[in-house]
This record gives structure tokens, C-alpha cells and sequence, in this order.
């Protein structure tokens, strides 16, 4: 990356979920996954350029993933270059192989870490547990942006003109409270396509809310609105945390830039064969190519079959020649052998790099701990997904693995979804032929439409940032002394599409009503002694959101789930815009709900294979 960084703008890509790429061929993702590989070992680019060590790789590809000879040199190609081109030596970060995808085993300060485990600590050690619902009390919630998350027709929002944000010497919540009374209810902006389409299924009711902040020019980070189920007041533990947070994600910045760049590139698909029109590779991809090179006198089995040979070992047309093409169409297929395309000469491509400084960025954040003991000693590991929906406008993910103790082995893995469409209209096939399609791609009509890109390694100290355009899969993990207890605790930054803005912190109050009810009753108790009560009643219900003056009952299903409020709110009508903690309990369970329904319907639209027509 020589070149000077260029501001993310609309020339940019920027990841979508759930999106979809044309096929790689089986040895392009061999290859790929294979480099991913190797990319773990200790000093890799060091190795990479000594010739032994080379060899050795190349040698053990050959062996023991059956590469071809183009495949090894592809891959000798690829790692010399990689090991050369540009890298953050000074924070550790580098691709890994798989695209968009980059890491760092030294990416945040120690000191920084140190402090983000012991605040971490402080929270655990409250008295009340946030397990995460269906974790069999595996997973903590320590801060989880589905908690007390945006819900349609109960959430209230400031209007866009009226967001609120911290002022410069302090993090005081007042600025919204006191704005409650000049917010309107609903959602009434819903993004156009957060409704139903093809990728996007199910109505989502609920969405996660990021905070809001500022970039620099120098990439220092300022939170400008509170951090979803994070308390800003600095005497508390919470408060304490946002510099820990903001110092993080000050350090995961050039690890976004890198992430982001890279995802401008065409991809290892163009680099590794000629152009995108493959017909060439099924029509000559197999010895003998055609069924028409087997003299059909080698088929003619009785005299009457060879009665109707020409002198030149063909055919006449008749019944009885029909028969003998059809036999020779059947033993050319039963015979045949593929032969696999040669790999195209590894050419470099630059990688143009990008910056989000000086610009205000929304980035939701979360932070969990993984607990096991002797009579839970393993975590089963996570379902194939992407971070939010269309409403979050998610574009990339940032985990930071920042401490752990006695686990053994953990990877992130990674998938992408198949363009159905397009591999349909690139892949050129003989009639019913699709064995030919199997060998070279992997799939056929009842495969699932999605190749595995790689893993990459999760052990303490490593940072990942990856695009959500791409599906992630957690591993199962285990104690690495089953008699002894174990955790694992991270925090991740879900970063919002920067060219994009969706609802957050800076247009929603806090909705938790403890915080809330704390907040009015300082206010309460700063007033003079000698006021009357009427005058203070008068005041608190001037200031303070109807929920502290009066609360409305809240319908539950037979589940004991809050149910969607009808009809929208108005400004001028006393209802609550806070939640307690049963209710944002409710609602989290129907957002988890919705991205479940969601997730169930790409997996679903994953098995369904291809539609190849037998033209």
C-alpha cells in the first residue's frame, strides 16, 4: 500500500449481507485454503522466501492435497508476493489469505487489554447473570446490543434534526433526557429494504442500536452518543470502560481500512484463469473430449450392427445405428477421464488502500464471555451467519480475542454464498452433461450453493476483521483440562456501511428505565428543599419521560413476550418509552426470533441446489 489512502466513498464496494459471488473452481479454493494455511504458520513470510522450506510446501501440496503442477507454482507465486507486499509490521496486520479477511496477533496496546479484562471482571462479578437465552448458561452477556434493542412502534426516536450528543468534558445523559419531550413515536423512517425481498424474507420489527463516533483526522476516536447497555457515568464501572472501548477501536481502524481495501480487489477468481468464459474448460476437460473420438466400430458387437458401418468406421443412419451411438455416448461416459484445467500464471494486483479518518463513523458494540466447567467442557460451536439484517447496514466485523484460560483450539471459519444466477449463465455444458460441472465446480443440482473459503485460527491476542458479505461459522472449542474451569472473552465492533446512517444512540433516549429513574430522581433531589410538591411534580413531568409519571400495562402472548404495541404512539399521548428489564428481556427474544427465521431461510435457499436445464 504506497499509495496514499483515498476516502471511503460511492466508487468504493462495501460489503452486503448475505451477498453472492460467481463460483470458484474446486482448485481455486484448494489453493486458497491451502494458503490460508501455510499464512498460520510462525514467521510464514520468512519461510515463504527460503527456498527449502518452498519446496517442502510445494512438495507436501502435491502430495498430500493432489495439487497439479500450475497449482503449486500458483501457490509458490502467491506466498513470495504476499510475503513481500505491504503490511503493518508495527501493528501486525495481514491478510490472511482469504479475501477481506485480515488479522493481527499484536494489534491492541497490552495495557489497553489489561484494562479491558479487569473492567470486564468487574462486570461479571455483579450478582445478576445476563446468560444468553438458549446458551444453556455457556455464553455471558456482558454488553449485547439485543438487549433493550430499537423495537417498532414502542422505541422513540428523535427526530433526525434533534439527535443528541455527548458535550465535549463530559458523557451526561441529559441531553437526551432532556429532549424526551420533543420526540415523536415509531419508526416511521423504515429503511426501503428492510421490508420482504428475495434475501431478506422475514419483517424485522427490531433492530440493534450502534453508537455514534468521530474520527479525526489523526484516527483518534471520540464516543459522541452512549453505548447501547453501557452506562457512560464515569464512577461506574460502564463509564469507565468507553476510554478502554475507545482506545480499541481507535487500534481496529487500520485493520477496517485494510479489510475494506482488499475487498476493492477482483477477487483470486480472476487472477487464477482466463476470463470468466469457462466453456473451453468443459468442452475440452475430458479424454477422449467427445464421444464422437471412439471409432464405433470398437462398439459394432454383432453382424448386424456391422452391416450399417461406412468403410470409414462410421454410422449409417438407421435404428440399428442409433443403438450403436447410443452405446458409444454410454461408454464414453462410463470411460472417460478428467482432465483438470491448467492453473493460470499468478499476477499480483494492487492493493489501493483506504482511510475512515476524519469522518463520523456508527459501530454497534458487544462484548461476551464464554464459560465451561467440568459438567459443560465443551461449546458446541456456532450456526453459518452474518451479522445483522439489512437494517443494520453491517459492512464488516472487528473481534478482538482478549483473554481466555485453559481452552484448547478454536477457528473462525468461513463461507461464501454462490451466485446461482450467474454461474448459471457463465457455465457451458453438453446436454445432461453435468458430471462435468461436479468435477470442476464442486456442485451439481443438489448441492448446496455455498464453498468454504478457509479458517483462521482464534487463539488469545488475535484481532479479526472480516467482511459481512461473507458467512462466519464459530468452531466448537473445549477445556483443555476437562477437571478445571475455562472462559473465553471478547468484544467485537460491528461496523455500519460508513456511506450509510441508520438509527442509533445519537436519535433514541436510553430506554432503560433504571437509568432513566435514576437520572430524574438526581433531578428530583437537586431541587430546593422549600419548593412546593406541586411545583416539583410540575417540573419532573415538564422533564422526564411519561414512564416515570405513569406507566401503561404492556399485553404478553401466552409465551410472556411483550406484544407489538398498536396503534403507533403519538408525541402528545403519556406512554412509556423506557422498558424494564423483563420487557427488553421479551423483546430480545423477538429479534433473536426474527434473525433465526431469517437465517433458517438462506440456509434453506443454500439447499436448494442449482437449476441446471437439460437443454
Amino acid at each position: 500500500m504506497s499509495a496514499a489512502p483515498a476516502p471511503l466513498d460511492a466508487t468504493h464496494k462495501r460489503p452486503q449481507i448475505w451477498s453472492q459471488a460467481p463460483p470458484r473452481t474446486l482448485d481455486e479454493t484448494l489453493v486458497m485454503n491451502v494458503t490460508v494455511e501455510l499464512r498460520e504458520k510462525e514467521d510464514w513470510r520468512k519461510k515463504a522466501l527460503d527456498p527449502e522450506i518452498m519446496a517442502r510446501w510445494k512438495a507436501e501440496a502435491l502430495q498430500k492435497h493432489s495439487f497439479s503442477d500450475s497449482m503449486a507454482q500458483y501457490l509458490e507465486d502467491e506466498l513470495k508476493y504476499e510475503a513481500t507486499r505491504w503490511h503493518n509490521e508495527e501493528l501486525g496486520i495481514e491478510s490472511t489469505g482469504i479475501p477481506g479477511v485480515v488479522r493481527s496477533d499484536k494489534l491492541v496496546k497490552a495495557e489497553v487489554v489489561e484494562k479491558l479484562r479487569l473492567l470486564s471482571d468487574e462486570l461479571e462479578s455483579g450478582p445478576e447473570k445476563d446468560w444468553h437465552p438458549e446458551s444453556d448458561e455457556t455464553v455471558l452477556d456482558v454488553v449485547h446490543p439485543s438487549l433493550y434493542c430499537l423495537v417498532d412502534d414502542h422505541t422513540r426516536v428523535l427526530a433526525e434534526d434533534e439527535e443528541a450528543v455527548f458535550p465535549e468534558d463530559s458523557r451526561d445523559l441529559g441531553r437526551w433526557f432532556g429532549k424526551v419531550p420533543e420526540i415523536y413515536a415509531g419508526v416511521k423512517e423504515r429503511q426501503t429494504d428492510a421490508g420482504i425481498d428475495a434475501q431478506n424474507p422475514v419483517e424485522h420489527t427490531c433492530q440493534w442500536l450502534p453508537a455514534d463516533f468521530q474520527v479525526d483526522e489523526d484516527g483518534k476516536v471520540k464516543t459522541l452518543s452512549y453505548i447501547n447497555n453501557l452506562h457512560p457515568d464515569p464512577r461506574k464501572t460502564t463509564g469507565k470502560l468507553y476510554d478502554v472501548i475507545e482506545q480499541t477501536l481507535q487500534a481496529f481502524l487500520p485493520m477496517f481500512e485494510a479489510s475494506l481495501a482488499e475487498y476493492q480487489l477482483p477477487g483470486f477468481r480472476k487472477e487464477f484463469r482466463k476470463g470468466s468464459d469457462n466453456s473451453h474448460w468443459l468442452e475440452e476437460s475430458w479424454n477422449p473430449a467427445q464421444p464422437e473420438e471412439i471409432p464405433i466400430n470398437e462398439l459394432a458387437t454383432t453382424e448386424e450392427d456391422r452391416q450399417y458401418l461406412n468403410t470409414d468406421g462410421s454410422a449409417s443412419y438407421d435404428k440399428s445405428a442409433d443403438r450403436i451411438e447410443h452405446a458409444r455416448r454410454e461408454y464414453w461416459t462410463e470411460n472417460r477421464e478428467w482432465v483438470r484445467p491448467p492453473v493460470e500464471k499468478f499476477e499480483a494486483v494492487e492493493v489501493k488502500p483506504i482511510t475512515l479518518k476524519n469522518r463520523r463513523l456508527q459501530v454497534i458494540v458487544k462484548m461476551a464471555t464464554i464459560h465451561l466447567n467440568s459438567t459443560k467442557p465443551e461449546y458446541e460451536g456456532g450456526a453459518w451467519h452474518v451479522e445483522g439484517t439489512h437494517r443494520e447496514k453491517i459492512c464488516a466485523t472487528g473481534i478482538l480475542y482478549f483473554d481466555q484460560e485453559n481452552i484448547k483450539g478454536s477457528e473462525l471459519n468461513f463461507r461464501g454464498s454462490i451466485d446461482t444466477h450467474a454461474a448459471q449463465a457463465e457455465i457451458t455444458y453438453e446436454q445432461n452433461d453435468f458430471d462435468a460441472i461436479m468435477e470442476l465446480y464442486g456442485f451439481g443440482t443438489d448441492t448446496e450453493t455455498t464453498q468454504e473459503l478457509g479458517k483462521v485460527n482464534t487463539k488469545q491476542g488475535r484481532s479479526i476483521v472480516f467482511p459481512n458479505g461473507v458467512q462466519h461459522q464459530v468452531s466448537p472449542f473445549k477445556l483443555a483440562d476437562p477437571s478445571k474451569s475455562g472462559y473465553r472473552k471478547i468484544i467485537a465492533f460491528f461496523l455500519v456501511d460508513p456511506l450509510e446512517k441508520v438509527i442509533s444512540t445519537a436519535r433514541v433516549p436510553p430506554q432503560q428505565e433504571e437509568w432513566m429513574s435514576k437520572y430524574f430522581k438526581d433531578i428530583y433531589a437537586s431541587l430546593p428543599p422549600k419548593l412546593p410538591s406541586e411545583i416539583r411534580q410540575m417540573i419532573l413531568q415538564g422533564a422526564a419521560p411519561a414512564s416515570i409519571v405513569a406507566r401503561r400495562p404492556v399485553n404478553r402472548n401466552e409465551d410472556g413476550e411483550p406484544q407489538r404495541q398498536r396503534p403507533r404512539l403519538t408525541a402528545n399521548q403519556e406512554e412509556s418509552c423506557g422498558m424494564t428489564l423483563a420487557e427488553a428481556r421479551g423483546y430480545r427474544l423477538v429479534l433473536m426470533r426474527e434473525r433465526a427465521a431469517q437465517a433458517v431461510h438462506i440456509e434453506e435457499s443454500n439447499e436448494m441446489g442449482f437449476s441446471f436445464c437439460e437443454h
